[in-house]
């Protein structure tokens, strides 16, 4: 029994309209199911303002307090600094005092990028202790 060419060339040719298709439907499956990117706002609440002052055996000169207003402007020790200054005042302040603790202190709507800045600052100046209090 022969199969005359035209049901030969029929039987073995692979259609690719089937194949599209599946690619296609594997292609809006993935694309529908995953989650490309997750943005969120990650909300950080201050805790309440603590009244008790710092520990009475340390000295005032051993402590640096920076504050981080809302609008990312920060003051070490009340005076107002600029941000690549406060690097250099707190490494001659930790070199004369190896027992500087600084006291990063944000407001509840301080951006946290100033915070994190204030921290690295403070940590690369070489202070005894870093620590955030609230207000």
């Amino acid at each position: 029994m022969r199969l005359s060419r035209k049901h030969r060339r029929s039987g073995l040719a692979i259609g690719l309209t089937p194949l599209i298709d599946v690619v296609f439907i594997l292609l809006l499956f993935f694309m529908l199911a995953s989650s490309l990117a997750d943005w969120r706002v990650l909300e950080i609440v201050m805790p309440e303002p603590v009244v008790s002052p710092p520990a009475q055996t340390a000295s005032r000169s051993d402590i640096a307090v920076i504050a981080v207003a809302a609008d990312g402007q920060l003051q070490l020790d009340g005076a107002p600094i600029a941000a690549d200054a406060l690097g250099t005042r707190l490494s001659t302040r930790a070199a004369a005092n190896p027992a500087l603790k600084v006291y990063v202190r944000p407001v509840e709507a301080a951006p946290m990028q100033a915070v994190v800045s204030a921290l690295e600052a403070a940590g690369a100046a070489g202070a005894a202790s870093v620590e955030v209090r609230a207000r």
